[in-house]
């Protein structure tokens, strides 16, 4: 595995017989508050948190996986649908060198606006007109199908079960809690992008129970997030998250009892 091209909004890691691409929609924060404790109430401890004027740093990413039988995009960011400062994944594409027409398939992690509202562009056309099929898991289609915003896809969806290739080296793994659909994709065996099973990395890692508030299912989520960073060790894979720091690609480690990300580096 090698980085194979960065630039300010993109990172390209070669996998074997696929390329996965890091693609930035930007950069927001939220409250503290959106930290939750384990007993309930919002967590107190924010000793080393990424804050911005005393809110929480959170990116936000999409990732391209491409290999001879097509391009996968992996979520689609926020669009022109939630802050200001996210709907870059344009911009992102380009420096990658990566056209929308060459996305020839979608599979979203989960139904959240930060993750499907670029599936479709400002005047309310398909953003990705050559992705025939746009995967979404089976518990989530209700929640997609009520989205008025994604009416021009309704034709494409795909239901999304475990184990499911949307391509060739791309397997679906149930990853439920912080929606009831969640769903994490493992690359050739060694990346797993894992959506929304952290949102901030620099309590989450050290305090694995903390969870976010918009959490669907606060104790499916942390059992599911203690799950797969147990294999995400056990197994050496890279992890690639949606709000995780750096370029959003790193290891995971043990830290005593809990963890450590460490962002991957040329």
């Amino acid at each position: 595995m090698r980085i194979v091209r960065e630039t300010g909004l993109s990172m390209t890691v070669e996998l074997g017989e696929l390329t996965v691409t890091m693609l930035s929609d930007g950069e927001t924060a939220l409250p503290v508050d959106r930290l939750c404790g384990p007993h309930g109430g919002a967590w107190a401890d924010l000793a080393g948190a990424d804050l911005v004027d005393g809110k929480l740093r959170l990116p936000v990413r999409a990732f391209l996986v491409r290999g001879e039988e097509g391009c996968l995009l992996i979520d689609t960011g926020a669009g022109s649908a939630w802050h200001a400062s996210l709907g870059r994944l344009g911009e992102a594409m380009a420096e990658a060198g990566v056209g929308a027409n060459e996305v020839t398939a979608v599979a979203l992690t989960h139904t959240h606006v930060d993750h499907l509202s670029g599936l479709v562009d400002r005047e309310g056309g398909l953003a990705f007109p050559n992705a025939m099929q746009v995967f979404v898991a089976t518990e989530e289609l209700m929640a997609f199908r009520a989205e008025p915003r994604m009416i021009p896809v309704q034709s494409r969806l795909v239901p999304l079960e475990q184990g499911d290739g949307p391509l060739r080296g791309v397997s679906a793994i149930n990853a439920p809690g912080h929606s009831p659909g969640h769903m994490a994709f493992l690359v050739e065996g060694r990346m797993l992008i894992w959506g929304d099973i952290v949102h901030h990395a620099a309590v989450q890692f050290a305090w694995p129970k903390v969870t976010w508030s918009f959490d669907e299912d606060q104790a499916q989520a942390r059992a599911t997030r203690a799950v797969l960073m147990d294999q995400a060790v056990a197994a050496g894979w890279i992890v690639a998250g949606a709000h995780l720091p750096g370029a959003g690609i790193g290891r995971v480690e043990r830290a005593g009892p809990a963890y450590a990300f460490r962002p991957l580096a040329r």
